[in-house]
């Protein structure tokens, strides 16, 4: 890093600890707001210039798009960072068991860093709206809670399924991506419903691509 300003550093050094305490970088607002600037323009000049020196990479269409490069000291290359796929959930079977399990995928850089993260191939068309599609794989952050309505992985008696979750007092509702199928509601009593994970991503294949 001897090629950085003081200023440079610092901000990297930020980068690196928000990426490492929340699993994704910071926009810039937050840099903004830790370094107590009065505008924008200060932080997308440091942010530009460790861009050119490659300590940090830009990844174009994602709400937060910077992720740390190898050089930084924290970044992994694409092909070093993998997530098991999961074809389908057995009935009583932990959801990375072994006989779940159909190989790996790779996982974009700014998630690499996560830990648990698996594959999840979907089945059925009840999320299109949301751009899931029958035979897509989505990333899935493990964690037991998520905000109202975030897509999400939810283990209904043993098989999973990817919704938006919404709570409502006792009441937990799973609604779907496509108006052609119905909210799935669940009162305490109803069932096993618990969170398996959060959706962070989507990847498809196409035939004869």
């Amino acid at each position: 890093m001897s090629d950085l300003t003081v200023r440079q550093k610092q901000f990297l050094e930020f980068i690196i600890g928000f990426v490492a305490e929340k699993g994704y970088p910071p926009s810039i607002r937050d840099m903004q707001q830790h370094f107590r600037l009065k505008s924008t323009k200060g932080v997308k000049d440091h942010v530009d210039r460790l861009v050119e020196k490659g300590y940090l990479r830009r990844e174009d269409g994602a709400a937060r798009a910077l992720s740390l490069t190898a050089r930084s000291g924290r970044g992994r290359r694409r092909s070093d960072a993998r997530a098991p796929i999961v074809g389908s959930v057995a009935a009583g079977l932990p959801i990375l068991a072994e006989e779940n399990l159909q190989g790996s995928l790779p996982v974009p850089d700014r998630f690499a860093g996560r830990e648990g993260l698996f594959w999840l191939r979907v089945r059925g068309d009840s999320m299109t709206d949301d751009g899931i599609f029958d035979g897509d794989l989505v990333l899935v952050t493990p964690q037991p809670f998520v905000e109202q309505n975030q897509i999400s992985v939810v283990m209904v008696d043993s098989e999973a399924t990817v919704k938006r979750f919404r709570r409502e007092g006792d009441t937990i509702r799973l609604i779907p991506g496509n108006s052609s199928y119905p909210v799935m509601e669940y009162r305490r009593g109803d069932g096993e419903v618990s969170v398996a994970g959060k959706v962070v991503a989507v990847y498809r294949e196409f035939e004869g691509s």
